[in-house]
């Protein structure tokens, strides 16, 4: 389980951490989480994938229908190709906006969390 100041997360939450693409701790991103019990540093860190205000050849928008709860404020998209594994203690608020105290975002659907794993696998074995 992925514990973070007393909140645990699973698979599905979309949550702000330190920004892996830009320098320094003062910068955030959205993550989508699609695994923490596997990952070798279970409790330490995630596997999550982008999510981006951004459109991309390979993006998919975030719909209402999407989420069970939460959302973001603007069109916002997730890349499936785009994995990062963030540590669990760079989960944090992001500093950039004051309006925004929790770095929990909201919850996606097991069916749209799934289909991005599975787009994800078959990417990965389109080339064995």
């Amino acid at each position: 389980m992925l514990e973070r100041n007393g909140r645990a997360y699973e698979v599905g939450d979309v949550v702000w951490t330190v920004d892996p693409f830009k320098l320094g701790h003062d910068r955030s991103r959205l993550f989508a989480i699609i695994c923490t019990r596997t990952h070798p540093f279970e409790g330490e860190q995630f596997i999550g994938v982008t999510v981006t205000t951004t459109d991309h050849l390979v993006a998919h928008p975030l719909e209402d229908h999407h989420w069970d709860i939460g959302g973001t404020p603007e069109q916002s998209y997730i890349l499936p190709l785009s994995i990062h594994t963030p540590r669990a203690d760079n989960i944090q608020a992001p500093t950039e906006y004051d309006a925004i105290t929790d770095p929990w975002q909201g919850r996606l659907t097991d069916k749209f969390v799934k289909s991005v794993i599975d787009e994800l696998i078959w990417t990965i074995r389109k080339y064995e």
